[in-house]
């Protein structure tokens, strides 16, 4: 069984689409990993508290409608327990994030699979929090991850054809 898929032949998965993808996932997942890291250190040196301190900053010296809007979301998502669910969720996706990239970049046949997988997992999701409160962005980001599921599942399986 062939474990390496060859990059950049015909129907295989390859060119400036494959390294946009590999780099976008690379670049999350270090983002995910460095935000997580940051938020482990400094949990135990007050996270929850000085957050509270912050968002009572927010509100009492800035008056604009978005600085109340983000001074009520750090509220809400500054207990000890949700700090600790963002740390972890923000781990193991940072985690299967960077082993899809690294999957795709050393060009093992499964990875294209893997990203198939871990991206149309959570397209149900993206289309619920679209339809429950409408924004561009989530609009934008459905429309990226379905066009990343369409484009690496049509060439995984070209490749499958191809090898089997």
């Amino acid at each position: 069984m062939q474990w390496r898929a060859t990059l950049g032949d015909s129907g295989s998965i390859g060119g400036t689409p494959l390294r946009a993808i590999i780099a976008y996932k690379s670049i999350k997942a270090a983002l995910q990993l460095t935000i997580a890291l940051l938020l482990a250190i400094w949990w135990p040196l007050g996270l929850p508290e000085q957050l509270l301190h912050l968002a009572g900053w927010l509100r009492d010296h800035l008056t604009q409608g978005w600085a109340a809007r983000l001074a009520e979301w750090i509220v809400a998502g500054s207990s000890g327990h949700r700090i600790l669910w963002s740390i972890a969720a923000l781990t193991v996706d940072g985690v299967l994030t960077a082993v899809e990239a690294w999957a795709l970049h050393t060009g093992r046949t499964w990875g294209a699979w893997l990203v198939v997988g871990a991206t149309a997992l959570l397209l149900p999701v993206e289309v619920y929090e679209l339809v429950r409160v409408p924004h561009w962005s989530r609009a934008l980001i459905l429309v990226a991850n379905l066009v990343i599921v369409g484009y690496v599942a049509r060439c995984a399986w070209r490749e499958h054809v191809r090898v089997a």
